[in-house]
This record gives C-alpha cells, sequence and structure tokens, in this order.
C-alpha cells in the first residue's frame, strides 16, 4: 500500500535526489498550484491535499494538446453563455506552454477555420446552470424550478410554471440545450429547454430512476421539439397494433409505441400541416389526434372537402355524358 505522508528521506531515495532537492522540488509544485502538506517530527513528512487554488498540470502529448485547443477555439463561440472569455483565457495559458511546432498547428487552426454562424439566435445558458443540472440527474434528486415559458400567441404574456420533475439526460443539439424529465404530477416524460429553467432551493427528494423511454434519447428529444426535426409534430392514437401501424410509415416522419388494447401513439411530424394529415389518412383506421389543434382542424375541413367531392361524383359523371353526346 502506497502511504500518504512521505518522509523527505523517502522521497529521495525512492526518487534518486538529494533532500535538498526534493525540497527544492515541493516547493516549486506549491508554485504551480499543488496543495502540499509539510509536517515536522519524527512521524513528518509530506502529503497531497485537495485544497489547491488551482488545478495542478496535465501532461498532454502533441495530439491531446491539439484537440484540447480544438474545444478551447470552439468555445470562443460558444454554446453556453459566459464561457468565451473562459475559454480565450484557458487557450491563452495553453499556447504560452506548447513547443513551437505545435503552437504552430494551433495558430493554423485558427486562421484556416471558420465556424459559421446560426442564422438564427441562439439562447445563453449560463454554465453554473449546466452543472446544476448534470448533478440532479447525476444524484437522482428531482429538480424545483420556475419554467418562463414563451410568449403566449394570445396574450402576449410570459407565463412562469412551478414544477418539479424526475431530471435524467441534458441534451445538446445545435447550440440548444434541452433537459430530458419525468413529470410525477401528470405521469408522463417531458422536455424543457434549459435556458428557460430557473432552478429553486431546496431540491426535491431523490428518486428511484425509471426506465429511460427509449434506448437512443438524442432522437427521442429531438422528434419531441419543435423545429428540431420537423416544423410541426403531433400525437395521435391509432386503433390498430404497432407493428401494423409501422408497416405504413416511414422512420423520417413518424414513430410508433404500443399501446393496450391493440392500439398505438404515432408521434407524427413534417413541414407541413397537410403532410402530417395525408401520413395519418394513409394509415386507412381510425385514429384521434389528442395533442395538435391545428391538425384537428385541418383533418375536420380536409373530411367535408372529401365529403362534397364524393356526393358530386353522380352529376360530375351526368355532366361527362351529357358532354360527350
Amino acid at each position: 500500500m502506497v502511504p500518504r505522508i512521505w518522509s523527505g528521506n523517502e522521497l529521495a531515495d525512492r526518487l534518486g535526489v538529494s533532500p535538498r532537492t526534493v525540497r527544492s522540488d515541493i516547493d516549486a509544485l506549491r508554485e504551480i498550484g499543488y496543495s502540499i502538506e509539510g509536517t515536522r517530527g519524527s512521524d513528518g513528512g509530506y502529503r497531497l491535499t485537495p485544497n489547491g487554488s488551482t488545478i495542478p498540470p496535465l501532461l498532454l502529448n502533441t495530439d491531446e494538446a491539439v484537440a484540447v485547443a480544438v474545444g478551447l477555439h470552439s468555445g470562443l463561440s460558444c454554446i453556453i453563455g459566459g464561457m468565451e472569455e473562459i475559454s480565450a483565457r484557458a487557450l491563452a495559458k495553453l499556447e504560452s506552454i506548447l513547443p513551437d511546432a505545435v503552437r504552430t498547428r494551433v495558430h493554423n487552426l485558427a486562421h484556416f477555420t471558420v465556424p459559421l454562424a446560426e442564422n438564427q439566435p441562439v439562447p445563453i445558458v449560463e454554465p453554473a446552470l449546466i452543472v446544476t443540472l448534470i448533478d440532479h440527474c447525476h444524484r437522482h434528486e428531482r429538480l424545483r424550478f420556475t419554467y418562463r415559458s414563451e410568449a403566449s400567441e394570445a396574450t402576449g404574456r410570459v407565463e412562469d410554471v412551478h414544477l418539479e420533475v424526475e431530471p435524467y439526460r441534458l441534451v445538446n443539439r445545435l447550440h440548444r440545450w434541452y433537459l430530458l424529465a419525468y413529470a410525477p404530477e401528470v405521469e408522463e416524460w417531458r422536455v424543457f429547454h434549459a435556458e428557460h429553467i430557473l432552478p429553486k432551493s431546496p431540491s426535491g427528494p431523490r428518486f428511484d430512476p425509471r426506465p429511460l423511454p427509449a434506448e437512443d434519447i438524442g432522437d427521442y428529444v429531438e422528434r419531441r421539439v419543435p423545429g428540431s426535426r420537423w416544423r410541426h409534430s403531433a400525437q395521435a392514437i391509432v386503433n390498430a397494433p404497432a407493428a401494423e401501424a409501422a408497416q405504413s410509415l416511414a422512420p423520417a416522419e413518424a414513430t410508433v409505441e404500443a399501446l393496450a388494447d391493440n392500439r398505438c401513439l404515432v408521434t407524427v411530424g413534417g413541414q407541413s400541416i397537410a403532410t402530417m394529415a395525408l401520413c395519418l389518412a394513409r394509415l386507412d383506421v381510425d385514429f384521434t389526434v389528442v395533442d395538435n389543434h391545428e391538425l384537428s382542424e385541418f383533418l375536420r375541413r380536409l373530411s367535408h372537402r372529401l365529403e362534397r367531392a364524393a356526393s358530386e361524383e353522380g352529376i360530375s359523371d351526368s355532366a361527362v355524358s351529357a358532354h360527350s353526346e
């Protein structure tokens, strides 16, 4: 077993140097951030403690140093608000200790790569919030927070909702962060925009983790975030087994989840409401839209239009016959 406390003589013997060199090296390590305690006496010696104000230096090879520099350069247009200045300071420190050849490669990286800015504004997410959300996921503690929703189209007002959920995963997509959580109050999985979350103290009680709603959480969240993959999305309960419905739907246009009584839940999406309506109609079975009023209204208008077309079929046939005579 490696002892936690080493005497100066033990270190000198182990390293093959003089006790004076050991003392000099200890002072040098303290200057660069290592927290080392020294005690006198027959039982005295040196030991590392976790009280350092800075992180001890890392030994990186050339490829590792370039990889870290790539990440720091990305941080200069960072997806986490407030990290740009921190990334710039860290990159400057890294470059100051790099060998000339490696420093040249890092400079070339900055010169010959051009980041493309999003054509949409990117919401600012504070680093402390990201850490808080991840900590709650790790500790299996309920997250209590105020959720500031988007401005209502009807009133133009931003509405705050007070929630308590079981957080499971933090998902990043296209410079945006989303929290996947289970809401016990409504007994369903939900996806929250991280920038709208205002955590409250104290945290909620610990919870026993549930099975995740899907194997591919990134895909699961992506399909439930408006505008992420589809411009429009909706869910419908379909009166058919999941396997049967899945045969008529492409993975790019819908997902299918089995329900009881030989029914299934279809999450359908598309660039237009009409595309979604025709996709559901293609199933050729009864279904009920559960969460999209606009799609329900479109289906109602479409059904009236098709009914009129069917009722006018006999009139059209007579008109064609008369014209041909």
